[in-house]
């Protein structure tokens, strides 16, 4: 059977995006505005720029072989965001992805 697929976004400098595309994802580490210390990759339902942290001027495509109920324990939920985020362990992002440079205007 063929598992679901989610479709998420991760922006990032263009050297970096190259490095994940042929290495995979590597865990950031930081408070990110919170009171604790997380660690993960931050993935978004669309990209994102500056004026919601974003760095960077490459955006990902990242194709997750998971369902959004099993993305749902690295969702980080804020008041008042008016899209969804997820903090996901890189260890589980490149099991289960397919990852891709997208155009500007092709998200």
């Amino acid at each position: 059977m063929k598992r679901p697929c989610t479709v998420l976004y991760h922006v990032t400098t263009r050297a970096v995006a190259r490095c994940i595309c042929e290495n995979g994802f590597r865990d950031g580490v930081g408070y990110y505005g919170m009171t604790r210390l997380r660690r993960g990759v931050w993935l978004s339902e669309m990209p994102l720029d500056e004026n919601e942290g974003a760095e960077g001027d490459t955006v990902l495509r990242v194709v997750l072989r998971m369902s959004e109920g099993e993305l749902e324990r690295y969702e980080v939920v804020e008041e008042g965001k008016p899209y969804r985020e997820w903090l996901v362990p890189a260890r589980v992002l490149n099991r289960n992805m397919r990852v891709e440079v997208i155009e500007e205007g092709e998200a």
